[in-house]
């Protein structure tokens, strides 16, 4: 008979939890909900079915992914209209149709092109038989191929920055696409000063000016756009098969009418253009969603989901206040850059091989090869990245092999004897340009702390995804180290995993066969661990409390303003857009540590009321402009990277600082002192020899060297205790310079180090008998980035840290300012040369607000 018969009515329940019992039995269901499963269902069913956007937080292996697919199976079978799962990756696709074919919950795979997805499963999506699994780049890109939905449930949402950004951000390579990178350098070249354009177009720029990156609000530059746009358009006629250029290209569809509301962050390496928050308003299947749940193990509370997904409000699904922790098993962390008289790189090899396996993450490709060259144990078998892009099966069942994956901080899972250690090896701060400009230049890492945060949190739980589950997590960079070192992060932290820490730190201070012995003890999971490892445990965990992250409820409440500013620019309403913005700098009002991000959406909002009074030819708006931009000077001292864009067009450039001017007839006096070309040359290689030195009494004189050709009045104090070099402009501003030239990289800074480094300055101003400058620093120059726990604790607000790789990058950058400086030789009286000092200092960015902002871009105790 060919009569097609319909199917069945499917079961249908109240609530996504009495769902549970009537899913379809496979014979490996699960035996029942978890309580926290529960808790959260209930509420789900009894407050948010109509909430538009809804986030909901369950620890690492605690059963998030089952409760967003029972909640999105039951609304389906509601008919409630269609359901889709979303996932970071395609690997993350098959694991979770597994999982919902496990249960008993009818899914789709619907990964990969379009034009490969089998039509039965996308008829059963487009019926509303089945809830699709796709991965991220399905639902935000140019021309998603999905229908409407009703409902989509976002996994891992706390990484869905980097996959739902990426759908908006030209990124433009200077190696795999130098012509491209040089057309769009060469449209924003007016906007840069010579300098900064000279070093942008350098073959082999030194190390400082390699890192440094400049951010340029498009708004600014209208007269630029088309250049920058015709530059971007060349991405269209790459091959097909250059997937970098392919995933550019559609970038710059989605942003191209706007280009005006985005923001173009540049690098030596690299430049990429992007909206600062995504315009996820314009498309066309999430915005039309009735729901959208954002799962995740790590939610935060500073608005970095808002950010993140570009929605003005997200509300929380919290379990009941008097819910026990779900627990998601045992770490025991070990940092070999503490444990005294080792190399940290062999004993992180070493620690790889006795447990036998081991997924090493990293930031990026280059960190992953270096580690791939160092510790990973000879002969071992390496999985890379495109060796676990549909499957874990094939690592998981391996031996002798790590895993080893760039920027992979969720999304794996690895229980039981699948992996038993993690090596975290590269701290996790910027995957970005605009986090690198945020966390470097604007002193605004503050913003994106939650998003550093969840990476670590994330990486440390990749193979402990459930309660009896239990790894080695080895910490093999130094910086990572040091992040995890500062009390005021562990107490951000869950009271498990904080405990968990500040006992693989105290057991880290020993000697390296204790370390040894201690993880042969972890390995056997015996009574010896029980009975001692364990029950130290349990007395760290008893005091351990978690802290709201400080300035998190104002970031939180701009959050929503940052998201509305953009939808007003993405229109074309950029008064109102400035309004949004300064709204959102207004909630940081009483958070002090967020002061530099503060700056920056003052600036933003002083270009965003530039552009409307240039538009309506508004006087008055004009002046809010040019108010708001100095608001944002003032806020983001000692910060200078605006400056590069002020005055705004048609606005006269303000008189020199005080301390500039100082600086100039300093330098209008030194330049009659240093001879010919030659000798200038002579000097300035024996200044450079000097700073190669480990032996302080050749870095010490070259320090105080490099602070005269900067225009200081530079020396060496005379008495006990003082610092080795004092750079000061009058009265104005100090910076005291501890050279630590012969402290060995691999070691750490210690109390004395840091103590002797907070009392500089006070004794400078003792001797010259005046008070401390505001603009002032105490500054140690150590090639070491590992800190003690206890020197964190005493280092002062004040006392910041360099490498020697640090100056020797300012003393380049000086030597370029005094190949210029020298011609000035030509003018007979040095009062006339003051006014060209004082620009080529301005357009060197060697100004002494310059040089403070250099040196106290870390400090001590920070990463």
């Amino acid at each position: 008979m060919a009569i097609k018969k319909r199917v069945d009515a499917e079961l249908r329940a109240e609530t996504p939890e009495k769902l549970f019992p009537l899913l379809r039995r496979t014979g490996n269901n699960s035996d029942t909900l978890w309580p926290q499963q529960v808790d959260l269902l209930r509420e789900y069913a009894a407050k948010r079915v109509s909430a538009k956007d809804l986030a909901i937080e369950l620890p690492t292996g605690t059963g998030k992914t089952l409760t967003g697919l029972l909640i999105a199976d039951w609304r389906r079978r509601e008919g409630k209209g269609r359901s889709v799962f979303v996932c970071p990756t395609v690997q993350l696709v098959r694991q979770v149709v597994a999982a919902a074919d496990k249960e008993g919950i009818a899914v789709v795979d619907l990964s990969g092109p379009h034009t490969m997805w089998d039509p039965a499963a996308k008829a059963e999506y487009e019926r509303g038989r089945a809830t699709a699994v796709v991965p991220y780049s399905s639902i935000f890109n140019v021309s998603p191929k999905l229908i409407d939905a009703d409902v989509l449930v976002f996994d891992d949402a706390h990484a869905g920055e980097q996959y739902v950004s990426k759908a908006y951000t030209v990124s433009v390579s200077r190696h795999s696409h130098p012509a491209i990178y040089s057309g769009a350098l060469e449209a924003i070249a007016p906007k840069l000063s010579k300098e900064r354009y000279h070093q942008l177009i350098q073959n082999n720029p030194g190390a400082g000016s390699r890192e440094l990156v400049d951010s340029l609000a498009l708004a600014q530059v209208d007269d630029l756009l088309p250049g920058l746009t015709r530059a971007l358009g060349l991405f269209a006629a790459e091959p097909q098969s250059d997937k970098v250029a392919r995933s550019a290209k559609f970038a710059h569809v989605a942003i191209g009418g706007h280009l005006g509301a985005c923001t173009l962050y540049v690098s030596w390496s690299k430049i990429e253009v992007r909206p600062v928050t995504p315009p996820s308003f314009e498309n066309p299947l999430f915005a039309s969603a009735n729901q959208r749940i954002y799962l995740s193990a790590t939610l935060g509370t500073s608005g970095e989901l808002e950010r993140a997904f570009g929605r003005p409000a997200i509300r929380r699904l919290h379990r009941p206040a008097n819910a026990p922790s779900p627990t998601s098993g045992r770490r025991f962390l070990v940092f070999p850059h503490l444990i005294p008289d080792v190399d940290p790189t062999q004993f992180t090899r070493e620690l790889i091989a006795t447990v036998g396996k081991s997924i090493i993450i990293v930031p990026s490709d280059r960190e992953a090869d270096v580690a791939g060259d160092t510790i990973v144990p000879e002969t071992w078998t390496v999985f890379r990245k495109n060796d676990v892009e549909d499957s874990l099966d094939d690592f998981a069942q391996s031996t002798k092999s790590v895993a080893l994956l760039a920027n992979r901080y969720d999304g794996i899972d690895l229980p039981g004897e699948a992996c038993r250690s993690v090596t975290i090896a590269g701290y996790p701060g910027v995957t970005n340009l605009q986090e690198r400009f945020y966390a470097s230049r604007a002193r605004s890492a503050v913003v994106s702390a939650e998003r550093v945060r969840s990476r670590v949190v994330q990486g440390i739980g990749r193979c402990t995804r459930g309660p009896r589950d239990w790894s080695v997590v080895i910490v093999a960079d130094r910086e990572t180290t040091t992040y995890l070192s500062r009390d005021e992060v562990r107490k951000t932290l869950s009271a498990d995993l904080q405990s968990e820490i500040e006992f693989g730190l105290d057991q880290s201070e020993q000697s390296a066969d204790d370390v040894r012995e201690n993880i042969a003890m972890f390995l056997e999971q015996g009574e010896d661990w029980r009975d001692n490892a364990e029950t130290e445990l349990t007395k760290i965990r008893a005091s351990a409390q978690q802290v709201e992250p400080a300035a998190a409820p104002g970031l939180a409440a701009a959050a929503r303003h940052e998201v509305e500013s953009l939808e007003a620019m993405w229109n074309g309403d950029w008064r109102a857009a400035s309004e949004k913005l300064h709204l959102a700098a207004t909630e940081l009002n009483s958070h002090p540590i967020a002061r530099g991000y503060q700056a920056v959406l003052l600036f933003r909002a002083a270009v965003a009321m530039d552009k409307s009074a240039r538009e309506a030819v508004d006087a008055e708006q004009g002046a809010a402009a040019d108010a708001l931009a100095a608001q944002a000077v003032e806020a983001a001292k000692p910060a200078t990277w605006m400056t590069a864009f002020l005055p705004f067009a048609g606005r006269e450039i303000p008189e020199p600082s005080s301390m500039l001017r100082s600086a100039a007839q300093r330098l209008s006096i030194v330049v009659d002192t240093v001879g010919s070309a030659a000798k200038l040359k002579l000097s300035f290689a024996t200044m450079f020899e000097g700073l190669s030195q480990i032996d302080h009494k050749a870095y010490e004189p070259a320090l105080t060297q490099l602070g005269k050709f900067l225009g200081a009045d530079a020396f060496k104090p005379s008495g006990d205790a003082r610092t080795d070099s004092a750079w000061c402009w009058d009265n104005e501003q100090w910076i005291t310079l501890e050279a630590k030239s012969e402290h060995k990289t691999d070691g750490v800074i210690g109390v004395h180090d840091t103590q002797q480094v907070n009392g500089h300055l006070e004794l400078v101003a003792e001797d010259r008998g005046v008070p401390i400058p505001s603009a002032s620093a105490a500054v140690m120059v150590s090639p070491r980035t590992v800190v003690k726990r206890e020197a964190i604790v005493v280092a002062g607000d004040n006392s910041w840290r360099l490498t020697p790789a640090d100056i020797l990058a300012l003393a380049t950058d000086t030597e370029r300012l005094w190949e210029g400086l020298q011609l000035l030789r030509n003018i007979k009286a040095p009062e006339e040369r003051v006014g060209g000092i004082a620009d080529l200092l301005r357009q060197h960015l060697l100004r002494p607000e310059d040089i403070i902002d250099r040196v106290t871009t870390t400090r001590i105790g920070e990463v």
